[in-house]
């Protein structure tokens, strides 16, 4: 077990265990209400289970289920959940369990954040993937014409991993959750003492040996580092949102049919050409031609660029991408250069 305190405005513990000891505390919390949201296809593998062990310690869980995929980040599934939450009497006293992956914590954590002006909540994640995204306190849904596009700060009051569930994760999934862990990787070298962008390479080579506890805490730590300096994104938090431009960009031009990590991994290649590094964005490529990732359906450029203006990171009308070089920017990229780096990337794909 591995305990990684975050030192946000409401700080909180991110747990990674291979079992879920954390539960025992519920009996002793004082919530009245135990609220868990999760998806069909988590329910399917351990709702059941889950749900035995709440009970075993709470008089009175709750059990939301909406459909799997990021389709259901909306202000749709907003208020069919907030309708169960008030037909089954959960107050601002309940306590949220965000039990599932990526999806699932942001739109259970907006919920929380607006729910009778704001409820306390927990993340369980059950993904790789989930590893940044349940860390931090960005919690959003997506709008038809962007993602993530409305959203808020709001932290958890803890994480609470279990990897044993990460066992039952497609190939695809566990490609997807690497896409964000690579990405930390990268960061590393800028935000802590070492770098292990070398030492994860060298571990995917044999992916189902890998360690998850410890190289979830490896990324983990890399976001920790970045939260507690930039809470609310007005600086260099906004790293973090390297490849995601294009990345965000993809996946809505794709309507959600790669995961959001592979989407990243294109992006990161992407971004890596924008900064004039060949070198690592071929070492990326070649990794992701080799674990199969999902090709790009590839369209025309104005596709792209449609959405990719779009981003929340942009200003005064402007794409700003995170660049990577020998400090991290964030800067404004004329269309042109776009363009070129998009046929570039597309060339490589289709050699």
């Amino acid at each position: 077990m591995v305990t990684i305190p975050i030192a946000a405005s409401t700080p909180y513990d991110v747990v990674i265990d291979d079992q879920d000891r954390w539960i025992k505390t519920i009996e002793l919390s004082g919530y009245p209400i135990l609220w868990v949201v999760t998806d069909e296809h988590v329910d399917s593998l351990y709702g059941n289970t889950f749900r035995t062990q709440l009970e075993q310690v709470h008089s009175h869980v709750v059990w939301s289920v909406v459909e799997a995929g990021d389709a259901s980040k909306s202000l749709t599934h907003l208020e069919h959940l907030v309708a169960e939450g008030l037909s089954h009497g959960c107050d601002r006293h309940s306590l949220i369990v965000a039990f599932g992956g990526g999806m699932i914590g942001d739109l259970a954590g907006f919920l929380a954040s607006v729910y009778m002006r704001g409820v306390p909540y927990i993340q369980v994640p059950t993904t790789i993937l989930a590893h940044d995204s349940a860390v931090g306190g960005k919690v959003a849904v997506n709008h038809p014409l962007a993602k993530n596009a409305i959203g808020a700060f709001y932290q958890p009051i803890g994480v609470n991993y279990n990897v044993s569930r990460l066992k039952s994760l497609p190939v695809q999934e566990v490609r997807s959750g690497l896409g964000e862990l690579l990405k930390h990787a990268y960061l590393s070298r800028y935000v802590l003492e070492t770098s292990f962008e070398d030492d994860l390479f060298l571990a995917l080579t044999d992916v189902e040996q890998i360690d998850w506890v410890c190289w979830l805490a490896r990324g983990i730590e890399v976001k920790r580092a970045i939260v507690e300096t930039d809470e609310r994104e007005q600086g260099i938090r906004a790293w973090l949102n390297f490849g995601h431009t294009f990345g965000h960009a993809l996946e809505s031009v794709e309507t959600y049919r790669m995961p959001h990590g592979e989407a990243v991994l294109h992006g990161m290649v992407f971004a890596f050409l924008l900064s004039g590094d060949e070198v690592r964005a071929k070492r990326l490529f070649d990794w992701m031609r080799l674990t199969d990732v999902t090709p790009i359906d590839w369209k025309p450029f104005s596709y792209y660029v449609d959405k990719m203006v779009l981003d929340k990171k942009n200003h005064n009308g402007s794409i700003l991408f995170v660049l990577l070089r020998e400090s991290i920017t964030v800067e404004p990229v004329a269309q042109e250069l776009l363009q070129r780096t998009f046929e570039q990337m597309k060339g490589w794909w289709e050699r």
